[in-house]
């Protein structure tokens, strides 16, 4: 009996006074340590090997934009305790880990040389070996054969480079070579006297074609010998080509294709080869038998292979690979020469440096880390950068999916449910101020999340999400008053005067603290 009055106090106790403003209180408690937070934002470069967007930065992602697509989106999945599962994991860390091209290539060989047909007809014969990193090095961290690499390599790589070098080319090409001179008394005279002759048509035209020579020759006469030395510099240092040359020189057998888009979207849309996602790794040894088929039919498969490289384009004159042990291939283009010459290892560095030879969508990295849990038993835990629930479906039988965690709260309310949502927006708030020792009671992290999600999405505290207030006057106190007091006239809006902004802009009490009730004075 006395527990249970005990426990009727102290719930007593939890609750807020009548007319509290709670939201007030809400909004000083997570406002006022923010200041605090701002100078140390950026001494935490994040959690680990894990890079997380912390302080002032990670508050404005969840509550002022709540963007769906977060800088820094992760997962954090247990691994169930068995020998089985530890001895999986290892092997699905590899397999989500992503691969992009520079990771595995030991160097690359370009020789260019110059070959002229015909007086019209002038060519540079490019030469670019890739030499790729030997399969031991790689084969524990990353889900990829050197066969996989080759085919990676005829079949997207190379279409990727031609693209970029069609574009380079013809963003180069759309440059002119102007040449600059001194304007010499001569031409200021040649210039007058053109000027005089057309003096009866228009005077005014005269006056202000008359004033121009003269304001540049004294200003070339002043202050301007050091840009005239410059401009000799230049002249001397431009090439002048003859205009059959020109002409010549513009790629014209390369490919149509669009040139809206940029190159690093080209790099980015479905980069990853569909053969090696769909399939995971398994690497077995090769038996003898297996070796003496691939021994055989290297010969017709090196015709079939150079033949459909060759075909990609005309300018790919010649191609090979090493059919052994695939560590190398090489590819031989014939370009036409253009009025600016550019580097090409340049551009082949930039492009395999973006080109992802294998990944698992929506996850770049993934890494195995030991925790120690509520029980103080020490666990291993799956982290990921980037989300993609889905694919962790997959492999219940190695990870604790009831104990998923992710910090990206869109994903997390697509696939979980809004009430699972607010609990991340609880908990990804306090872990930012955890970080700096702050601590923020939870019914204020409650009553925010609760704002944020209580028509069942989850909305940012910004004029967008005051879209969906009952109260013009509310609206327009916050953000863009012209915008939502037009729409409230159009529509013919009506405001009850029930929030407190409303309240403050036509003079009345607030319904709140004091002014939430009325005192009734008897008459006798």
């Amino acid at each position: 009996a006395c527990l249970k009055e005990l426990l009727c106090l102290k719930w007593q106790r939890a609750l807020c006074e009548p007319g509290e403003a709670v939201g007030l209180l809400a909004a000083q408690s997570i406002g006022e340590p923010s200041t605090q937070m701002t100078l140390n934002t950026f001494h935490f470069a994040g959690r680990g090997e894990m890079n997380v967007t912390l302080g002032i930065p990670r508050l404005r992602e969840i509550l002022m934009v709540a963007s769906a697509n977060i800088k820094t989106p992760m997962m954090s999945i247990p691994v169930l305790n068995t020998k089985k599962a530890l001895k999986k994991v290892k092997k699905l860390k590899k397999q989500l880990t992503r691969v992009c091209l520079s990771e595995v290539l030991h160097k690359i060989e370009v020789k260019d040389s110059f070959q002229v047909q015909s007086r019209l007809e002038k060519f540079r014969i490019y030469r670019i070996k890739f030499h790729f990193l030997a399969y031991n090095l790689y084969r524990q961290e990353k889900c990829l054969t050197p066969d996989d690499l080759l085919h990676y390599m005829e079949t997207r790589f190379f279409p990727l480079l031609l693209d970029g070098i069609k574009k380079k080319s013809a963003k180069l090409g759309s440059f002119k070579v102007v040449n600059v001179r001194k304007a010499t008394q001569k031409d200021l005279d040649q210039d007058a006297g053109e000027n005089d002759g057309k003096q009866p048509e228009d005077d005014h035209d005269v006056q202000g074609e008359d004033e121009a020579p003269i304001i540049d020759a004294e200003a070339e006469e002043g202050d301007a010998d050091a840009t005239e030395a410059k401009r000799r510099e230049k002249q001397e240092e431009e090439i002048d080509y003859d205009s059959a040359e020109e002409e010549a020189g513009d790629s014209a057998d390369e490919p149509e294709e669009k040139e809206d888009e940029d190159f690093s979207r080209s790099e980015q849309n479905e980069v990853t080869d569909q053969n090696l996602l769909e399939y995971p790794c398994n690497f077995t040894k090769i038996t003898k038998e297996k070796r003496r088929r691939k021994q055989a039919a290297t010969e017709t498969m090196d015709e079939l292979r150079v033949n459909a490289v060759m075909n990609l384009h005309s300018a790919v004159e010649d191609y090979k690979y090493d059919a052994a042990d695939s560590l190398w291939c090489e590819v031989n283009m014939k370009l036409p020469v253009m009025k600016v010459h550019f580097d090409l290892s340049s551009l082949v560095m930039s492009i395999a440096q973006n080109a992802v030879v294998y990944e698992t969508r929506g996850i770049t990295r993934c890494l195995l880390n030991e925790t120690t849990n509520r029980r103080g038993e020490k666990e291993s835990v799956l982290n990921t950068e980037g989300v993609n629930f889905t694919e962790m479906f997959k492999y219940g039988d190695t990870l604790d999916l009831n104990r998923l965690y992710s910090n990206d709260i869109h994903a997390f309310a697509n696939t979980y449910g809004i009430e699972a949502a607010l609990r991340v927006i609880e908990k990804e708030i306090k872990d930012v101020f955890s970080v700096y020792g702050i601590e923020v009671d939870p019914r204020h992290l409650s009553l925010v999340a609760d704002y944020m999600c209580f028509d069942g999405s989850y909305k940012p505290f910004n004029r967008i999400g005051m879209q969906s207030s009952s109260s013009p006057l509310q609206q327009m106190t916050f953000e863009t008053s012209y915008k939502f007091l037009k729409h409230a006239a159009m529509l013919g809006s009506h405001d009850e005067l029930k929030s407190p902004s409303a309240c403050l802009v036509v003079g009345k009490v607030v319904r709140g603290g004091t002014g939430l009730f009325d005192l009734k004075q008897p008459l006798r």
